[in-house]
């Protein structure tokens, strides 16, 4: 949703939606039934446009003004074939289609367009950018899922700092574990290396056939299904911020 430059006008009921009055369907009725000034005067069309920091909007004698826009903090289980990015030329489907919120978020991080599972998303900028530098040691979960078995062995090479076999990167040392006799691998990282767990596992010689991550910060998907979403709790939120303070 394009966010208006200060000064700009909006519809009323849009205003009020914000103010938090009421819902932009209910506003529209507030109007109708005479119960909305704006500057002195009562308004009754639905369509009427206001300056929100000019004008003076009375609901039921109540004078209102434009909030500061509030911080939001939402988890949402991405889909696989879903893009992390808030613009894509080939019209494909983005995180940012299944957000219906007044407020603009942006996805903390990205991840791949096949990776399913959890994403933070907030318009606290401040907060995002700490979560994302290199510093923060923000631990992220994944399983990867392989075509063939995955040894004991492998998973020492795997999880004892390596070099990417494409760059000659160095990752640092992870914590892992194989599930499913091997067919399935439980990784905890704190780097964000551009496709890192599919690059690792490439490195080794094998191919991952499905990735999802499965926990950010501490914050895994619950009974969220996939393309689902929900606000963090004020107690999640503390807790990230805490966690971004102390790195």
């Amino acid at each position: 949703m394009k966010k208006e430059s200060k000064g700009a006008e909006v519809r009323i009921n849009r205003f009020l939606a914000i103010c938090g009055i009421a819902s932009r369907r209910a506003a529209d009725q507030l109007v109708l039934e005479g119960r909305v000034m704006v500057n002195g005067t009562v308004v009754t069309q639905p369509g009427i446009r206001v300056n929100p920091s000019r004008d003076e909007v009375i609901v039921d004698g109540k004078r209102f003004a434009e909030p500061e826009q509030r911080k939001v903090y939402i988890l949402f289980n991405k889909p696989r074939n879903v893009i992390t990015t808030s613009k894509d030329e080939k019209e494909r489907e983005m995180v940012l289609d299944y957000i219906d919120v007044e407020e603009r978020v942006y996805p903390v991080g990205r991840l791949d367009r096949k990776t399913t599972g959890v994403i933070l998303l907030t318009n606290d900028g401040m907060l995002a950018h700490k979560l994302m530098h290199p510093s923060s040691n923000v631990k992220k979960e994944y399983i990867a899922m392989l075509g063939e078995k995955f040894t004991p062995a492998l998973l020492e090479q795997l999880t004892g700092g390596m070099r990417l076999k494409d760059t000659g990167e160095k990752v640092s040392p992870c914590k892992g574990k194989l599930l499913h006799d091997g067919m399935e691998v439980w990784l905890s990282i704190h780097e964000g290396k551009n496709h890192q767990i599919r690059r690792m596992f490439e490195t080794l010689g094998f191919e991952v056939k499905r990735l999802e991550r499965v926990a950010y910060a501490g914050l895994t998907a619950g009974d969220l299904r996939r393309g689902d979403w929900r606000y963090l709790s004020r107690k999640e939120v503390q807790e990230l911020q805490h966690l971004a303070e102390s790195s």
